[in-house]
């Protein structure tokens, strides 16, 4: 190859060389950004209305004492609530002497509906220890798919807990009122998507913003919370 040739050549190569290169490293912090954001950072110190929060229409009177309350709207059906649920295990065994946590199902389907009440029913039966990942796993491990109580029954059936006590739990009465009022709670703050944290009945948090920032979110608003209560009295 003529010299000419050969050294045109090599500059199209080295062009081509950087541009990949460029490409890489845009790609990478591209890549990075996006663990940043989904992991909770970029964002202010203090939480933003309408960012990082929501307040919520027609909101629960304030408490002037008692607990501040704060609850997951989640269900066994959503890949993101299986995800978020080491964290707000975690997050939820620290909480302050006066802050009450629990969780309340999402119906947005028949499906998510018996989902719900086998939660419900699993707590009202105190056997949501072991049990309660055991259902994630089933559906989104093992790609079950629960149409019947029966199946969930017989799914759950173990020496520790038989089919026969989950199924009593899942008809009874206060399980059914329970469902009813997670219902009720879902439309009552407005909940479009889970996992979303409410609290005090009057703040809506979703992890649009990450997890890790969710969390934070919850912590500033309890403390918000704790100030006003405290002012009130």
């Amino acid at each position: 190859m003529p010299a000419a040739k050969r050294k045109a050549a090599d500059r199209v190569a080295a062009t081509r060389a950087l541009f990949i290169g460029l490409l890489g490293v845009a790609g990478a912090a591209l890549f990075g950004l996006g663990i940043y954001f989904s992991t909770g950072g970029g964002h202010s110190a203090i939480p933003l209305e309408d960012t990082d929060y929501e307040i919520i229409e027609n909101a629960d009177r304030p408490r002037q004492n008692g607990p501040i309350e704060v609850v997951e709207f989640f269900s066994y059906g959503c890949i993101h609530c299986k995800n978020f649920d080491p964290d707000f295990e975690a997050w939820a065994s620290t909480a302050a002497a006066n802050v009450r946590v629990s969780r309340q199902p999402a119906s947005f389907s028949a499906s998510w509906s018996l989902l719900g009440q086998a939660y419900l029913a699993l707590e009202h039966a105190n056997a949501l220890e072991g049990n309660h990942q055991r259902m994630f796993n089933a559906i989104h491990n093992a790609g079950r798919r629960f149409t019947t109580s029966s199946e969930i029954a017989d799914y759950l059936d173990s020496s520790d807990f038989a089919a026969s006590d989950f199924m009593r739990a899942f008809d009874s009465a206060s399980v059914r009122r329970k469902l009813s009022r997670a219902t009720d709670n879902t439309r009552r703050y407005q909940i479009n998507a889970v996992p979303t944290l409410v609290v005090a009945g009057r703040y809506r948090v979703s992890t649009r913003n990450g997890t890790r920032r969710a969390l934070e979110v919850a912590d500033w608003l309890i403390e918000q919370e704790r100030n006003r209560m405290a002012t009130a009295g």
